[in-house]
């Protein structure tokens, strides 16, 4: 080996180390570093029979504020088992316990990121005759995957570090294959690693169902004339992951029913220009209107299986067809959810064993340099900028899919633009599946790995204006000059187009209902009579200027706002909605006079108001007097 390559090689390794360091800064950290449990993670326990180490009535309990270290083998529970291909890190470390021992979780996370540290070194091998390439695969690793917002997965039973795992090597791979220089195509090895790893993608979870086959389309268009047989083998493989999830894995009834009343009645219908024809179309009864805007946990106030039980059944191929028929009402979702997706921190799940709701800072006061993260900055930054960044991110998508397929077709080498797309694609896949798979609940998690595909985005094109440097240690000259071209025109043409964007971007905001908020005094829709107490919270991205409750007697009760909120198990609304202006008081409250409930009941309906003049309904329901 020539002593330049000697020389990237080491540097790449050097960049990978310390990697490593980052991963077993968290990985080994006392108190524990790890996301705590929103009951997902149970599905694991269930596949493998770990649970926390708590008394058996509370095992099964959430317990957001702060992880548990200690694990007990007991019994596995079939029924409630989610299979995942995140079994694969965990099964083994379950199998070495015996019945009744206990176990630190951070065995499974030191599984976990040994496995992480042996897949970039063996990306970074493959890598090794590219020294531009292999340098910012070497940098992407050590900057963005083994950010802190990834690697506290680790020390966790959830699905999103397969996923994330996965989607690392989907992407590193179709680089080597689809980036390749020579018409021949590339060895039996590595397209069986690229067959595994697209399925390690697509049943990590049921939401990727889709994605392994939005990465594969580069890679086949790229075999079809040099190797027929292997883009038609990739074709029927993705195919068949998807038939899998969709088929074999199917999701618990309780599951399947929550997910379709969180997308159905707390997204779709909202979203709709017209709600009637949108519910006659997903199969819904006249009286669902009623419950628009509720979810599985906030049902304003009624039994979701008394006021709209066709909505916990409706079928996700009727779901796609209205999103065919109805792409506005997608749109609009979309819309509606852009500032909850800013959350790249994940307050809301506590991260450091112990403490509650320790977050990004005490995460770094613990392990200490390792874990510096872009995530709170990312968090902090203004809304209009965070959606600017999307918007930019969106065209790179359009501009980047055009050449890459445009390329693949003809032969032509587009690796930048394969880079951006396989990002792009990845992210805004993980936008969309978010809202369609759980509406608007838990979506910044739910779109976790659009975070790391947007932050390793951003990085690669900063780094490929740095390519000529790479000249004396053996950099392709061509390399060295058109990375650093192709860079500048992708951002400048991506940020003037998504700039002339704007206009039609805010009003399009502007028109959109996008508060967000809940009622939740009264609990139940049967009450003893006025006067009554009307209360909850309301944030919206442009700012609330006023909320109000309207009933169907014509009456408009203005509510007083800004006032503190705590949720019900007293943690702060900031924890949840950081990204939102007036998140600390975000609390109203309303008096309704006994005369309003002279009739025996009310419908009524909470309007919230925004800066541009827009209102958005966020709880409808009748209050019935009961008989005394």
């Amino acid at each position: 080996m020539p002593e330049r390559s000697r020389l990237v090689a080491l540097f790449a390794v050097v960049l990978i180390a310390a990697g490593a360091w980052r991963i077993f800064a968290i990985i080994g950290a006392t108190p524990m570093l790890g996301y705590a449990n929103q009951f997902d993670m149970l599905r694991t326990s269930a596949c493998v029979g770990l649970w926390p180490d708590r008394a058996p009535p509370t095992q099964l309990d959430a317990h957001p504020q702060a992880p548990f270290a200690r694990y007990v083998r007991s019994e596995r529970r079939p029924d409630d088992c989610y299979l995942s291909t995140e079994l694969l890190f965990v099964a083994p470390v379950a199998a070495m316990v015996r019945p009744g021992a206990t176990i630190d979780l951070r065995w499974v996370g030191a599984v976990k990121g040994v496995a992480l540290v042996a897949l970039a070194l063996s990306i970074a091998a493959l890598l090794r005759r590219e020294p531009a390439w292999a340098i910012l695969h070497g940098a992407l690793f050590a900057i963005v995957v083994c950010d802190p917002m990834n690697l506290l997965w680790l020390n966790t039973l959830y699905t999103e570090f397969s996923a994330l795992f996965f989607l690392y090597a989907t992407i590193a791979l179709s680089m080597v294959i689809a980036g390749r220089e020579t018409s021949l195509p590339p060895s039996k090895g590595i397209l069986l690693g690229f067959g595994l790893v697209l399925c390690g993608l697509g049943l990590s979870r049921q939401q990727h169902l889709l994605l392994p086959a939005v990465l594969a389309l580069p890679v086949v268009i790229s075999l079809w004339r040099p190797s027929l047989r292997a883009a038609l083998a990739l074709l029927g493989m993705v195919i068949v992951i998807a038939v899998g999830q969709l088929s074999l894995i199917a999701r618990q009834p309780v599951i399947a029913a929550a997910n379709n009343a969180d997308v159905v009645l707390g997204a779709i219908l909202p979203a709709s220009l017209d709600p009637e024809l949108t519910a006659k179309r997903l199969g819904l009864s006249a009286g669902c209107l009623q419950s628009a805007g509720a979810t599985w946990y906030v049902t304003m106030g009624e039994s979701l299986e008394n006021v709209c039980p066709e909505a916990l059944s409706v079928s996700r191929t009727r779901q796609a067809l209205l999103l065919l028929s109805e792409p506005s009402t997608l749109a609009r979702a979309m819309l509606r959810g852009l500032p909850q997706f800013q959350d790249w921190r994940l307050g809301y799940m506590g991260a450091v064993e112990g403490r509650t709701y320790g977050d990004a800072e005490m995460v770094h006061e613990i392990a200490g340099a390792a874990a510096f993260s872009v995530a709170p900055a990312v968090t902090r930054a203004d809304v209009a900028v965070f959606v600017l960044a999307l918007s930019v991110s969106l065209v790179l998508l359009g501009l980047s899919s055009t050449i890459v397929l445009v390329g693949a077709a003809i032969g032509r080498r587009t690796t930048l633009a394969l880079l951006l797309y396989t990002l792009t694609a990845s992210a805004w896949y993980a936008y969309a599946t978010a809202i369609a798979g759980d509406g608007y609940v838990e979506a910044a998690r739910h779109a976790q790995l659009a975070a790391s595909c947007l932050f390793a985005l951003s990085l690669a094109l900063l780094l490929s204006l740095l390519a000529p440097l790479l000249l004396p240690f053996g950099a392709n000259l061509r390399t060295a000059v058109m990375a650093p071209l192709a860079a500048v025109l992708f951002i400048v043409s991506a940020s003037a187009i998504a700039a002339m964007l704007q206009p039609g971007l805010r009003s399009a905001i502007a028109k959109t209902p996008m508060a967000i908020g809940v009622v939740d005094i009264p609990r139940q829709n049967k009450v003893s009579g006025g006067p009554m107490e009307i209360a909850g919270w309301a944030l919206d991205p442009l700012g609330v200027t006023g909320v109000a409750v309207v009933t169907d007697a014509g009456d408009v009760f203005e509510a007083v706002r800004n006032r503190p909120y705590v949720g019900a198990r007293e943690e702060p609304l900031a924890l949840y909605y950081p990204g939102y202006p007036q998140v600390e008081r975000a609390g109203f409250s309303v008096q309704l006079p006994a005369r309003a409930f002279d009739r025996g009941s009310i419908e009524m309906r909470t309007i919230v108001f925004n800066a541009a003049g827009g209102r958005t309904e966020i709880d409808r329901r009748r209050l019935v007097v009961a008989p005394r």
